[in-house]
């Protein structure tokens, strides 16, 4: 396990529009077509309406109780495949490594867990999964690192979505002085119909005082979040400049009534903005604030769930001040969608 990022919290480890004939993570637009005015209202108005966060799964194996036993996951991304709907989330073991499994369900009232399904020998950080299934084909994206926390992010493929092959990094830091020039990760990617879409956050340097020994650090060190495209799904074209900062990471994209929803994890709960071609972003702030008890650190890599009817909010939910003791929980938001209907 490494340290770098929490969403707003500059270093906790721990995101996807799917066309509609893709997959079922993305609501057709017939079903769609009232939900984005209705967040804007949502977050407009988030402290009116009372929430309560539902536990979903806590680190209780030797691959995700972590070094200090008291459990360690996050970083849920959902896909349909048939009648089953497939959670992969990342898992830090006794031994510090993080690794990707899977829980399985068919209601999403309850979830199986079924073990790691990635975890590549030799790599010490393999987590944040971002998977999407076209033609048939799962491809895996998620943040790896073989040692300390010069990240990149790497791809497997699987035709089951349980067994995978490793195909290596798919995209890596830059050369100075760009602005992910020290490590990126944390994929989010959409396929489109024709065209892969990956948002991911990066950055130069880390925070003053960082216990990484050789890496570059800064009192002005921020992420960002940035932007490339593929064809194949192998081979990335990024856009030079990064397409969202406020020191925004793990962020996870969506499509809402064909504009783009990030999700941005943070401190203070789930933060968000939206796009209209999801590369010019507008800043829409707090979407769900933190619970106190459930998640007093705030809400690391969420993840928008929409299953045709409903809209479920995931998160890894930090309970206590530490970062690396992290539960999935969600959060549904119809009763938001049913209030101001």
């Amino acid at each position: 396990m490494r340290f770098t990022r929490s969403r707003k919290c500059v270093y906790v480890r721990n995101g996807r529009p799917q066309a509609p004939a893709v997959s079922d993570r993305i609501l057709t637009l017939t079903k769609m077509h009232r939900l984005f005015p209705i967040l804007i209202l949502l977050a407009a108005n988030e402290a009116t309406v009372a929430r309560e966060p539902e536990s979903v799964l806590r680190g209780s194996s030797l691959t995700s109780e972590a070094p200090h036993g008291n459990g360690n996951v996050y970083a849920a991304d959902i896909v349909r495949h048939g009648d089953t709907l497939l959670m992969y989330y990342g898992g830090q073991g006794r031994d510090g490594h993080d690794r990707i499994h899977l829980a399985t369900s068919t209601d999403q009232t309850s979830w199986d867990p079924q073990g790691v399904v990635f975890g590549p020998d030799g790599i010490n950080h393999v987590n944040d999964p971002s998977v999407v299934i076209v033609n048939g084909k799962f491809y895996m994206y998620y943040t790896r690192a073989s040692v300390g926390v010069t990240d990149c992010i790497g791809l497997a493929t699987s035709i089951d979505g349980r067994t995978w092959v490793d195909r290596g990094p798919t995209l890596l830091p830059r050369r100075k002085p760009a602005w992910d020039s020290l490590l990126v990760g944390r994929p989010s990617v959409i396929h489109d119909g024709t065209t892969f879409r990956m948002w991911f956050d990066g950055r130069a340097d880390l925070p003053t005082g960082a216990p990484a020994r050789d890496a570059p650090k800064s009192p002005k060190s921020r992420r960002y979040v940035g932007y490339a495209v593929s064809k194949d799904g192998k081979s990335w074209q990024r856009r030079d400049e990064y397409i969202f900062a406020n020191d925004a990471g793990g962020v996870h994209v969506s499509v809402v009534d064909s504009r783009y929803v990030m999700l941005i994890e943070s401190r203070d709960g789930t933060a968000w903005a939206s796009s209209n071609d999801g590369i010019l972003w507008s800043d829409r702030g707090l979407l769900v604030s933190k619970d106190q008890g459930a998640s007093p650190h705030g809400h690391v890599t969420p993840f928008l769930f929409n299953d045709g009817e409903n809209l479920v909010l995931y998160f890894g939910a930090a309970h206590s001040e530490n970062w690396n003791q992290n539960s999935i929980m969600r959060v549904s938001l119809s009763s938001f969608l049913n209030a101001r209907e």
